[in-house]
């Protein structure tokens, strides 16, 4: 497949040509998926799960041999919610492998009914699951997963965001639930994937929990310099276009080698950058103002949602990029916070909602492009 911009910025993977690297993870994961090693797959927001999951998903060893399914559940805020998702993704997957495949699912499966329809834009079919009147998402659940163990062919469910499980109502209940029922699983194999690292510890890393020490952990950092360089240069170069060096590793450093936010910045320099013609630094300021054009809105009304002592606490930490002592007499003299507990205090809903991130060894703000922006604006 090709596309007008290989600087691939939407989660969908498209193909080995427009992924960069990953050799050894997409190693560890096929290796997991072929020993029956149910992973537990956790990195940053961003950082590359669902393209690492896709690029598996298409190599020859699981696609000619696997029933593969891929659900994110990010947006789900229920156990019916997750019961649809997953039914109406095995639905789509096995429609292209003929409607009798997708009859003996919906007999399997007659907890949920489903309606078909076009798509109106494409002509498409498209299918829509709804609980029946009598059903319940637990009955839904089970039968589900016994449709996947009566499989032909073994069966792979990757479920990303998978902190988000323990927010439902019951959460607990549910994880434990499916922890049995992914025990009696013999047919199928699993990825739960997450962005939350505290969460996700939490739930597979802590002896009381049902998933404690039940999967194999697979951690995604920052791909290497020199593979990203060889990846951005190769692309310019086979579109006729050139790149310096020193501007792969400009945007490299300062990302910190996270994925999206570099790759969304090479798209737009690829963009404004005409054949034969040889991107510079001055190409990344270019790319970077015309981002913070568009998300000034945005931007804006972020911070108009926060309280005062949040927005100090934001601007201090986007001016330092990442704070390894938050509370630390020398980090509140230099922004002139106030004191160590009312920081605590504004810090701890920024990092429930998401904006602050607590890495292993620091805090840093989320969303790089506004972390930036915060520091460039104030």
């Amino acid at each position: 497949m090709k596309v007008n911009n290989p600087f691939i910025i939407t989660s969908k993977y498209v193909s080995k040509e427009y992924f960069c690297d990953r050799e050894k993870e997409s190693a560890e994961l096929v290796g997991n998926i072929r020993n029956w090693r149910n992973t537990v797959l956790v990195s940053q927001r961003r950082m590359g799960k669902s393209g690492l999951i896709g690029h598996v998903f298409s190599t020859p060893e699981i696609s000619k041999e696997y029933e593969t399914f891929f659900i994110d559940i990010y947006d789900t805020t229920s156990l019916d919610d997750f019961v649809l998702l997953l039914g109406k993704e095995i639905c789509e997957r096995l429609q292209s492998r003929g409607e009798k495949l997708v009859e003996k699912f919906l007999m399997t499966v007659s907890s949920v009914v489903a309606s078909f329809s076009a798509d109106p834009i494409s002509g498409m079919p498209s299918i829509d699951l709804k609980p029946s009147a009598t059903s319940s998402a637990g009955k839904s659940l089970e039968q589900i997963f016994k449709f996947l163990e009566s499989s032909s062919r073994p069966c792979v469910v990757a479920i990303d965001e998978f902190q988000q499980i323990a927010d439902y109502r019951d959460g607990k209940k549910i994880i434990a639930t499916l922890r049995k029922l992914v025990q009696n699983c013999q047919n199928t194999c699993f990825i739960f994937a997450g962005s939350n690292r505290r969460m996700m510890g939490q739930l597979f890393n802590t002896p009381s929990e049902p998933f404690f020490m039940s999967c194999t952990p697979l951690y995604l950092d920052a791909i290497a310099i020199d593979k990203y360089t060889d990846f951005v240069s190769g692309h310019f170069k086979n579109n006729g276009k050139k790149i310096e060096k020193k501007c792969i590793e400009t945007v490299y450093t300062l990302f910190d080698g996270h994925t999206w936010y570099m790759q969304y910045v090479f798209n737009r320099i690829f963009e404004i950058t005409d054949a034969g013609e040889t991107a510079n630094l001055q190409s990344i300021e270019t790319a970077i103002i015309n981002i913070f054009d568009i998300f000034e809105h945005v931007f804006q009304e972020m911070l108009l949602r926060v309280s005062e002592k949040q927005k100090a606490l934001l601007i201090a930490v986007a001016k330092e990029n990442k704070v390894k002592n938050i509370t630390g007499s020398q980090f509140i003299s230099t922004y002139n916070l106030k004191t160590a507990s009312a920081i605590q205090g504004a810090l701890r809903p920024l990092i429930e909602n998401e904006t602050i991130t607590k890495e292993v060894d620091c805090y840093r703000i989320t969303n790089r492009f506004f972390s930036l922006w915060i520091a460039k604006r104030y």
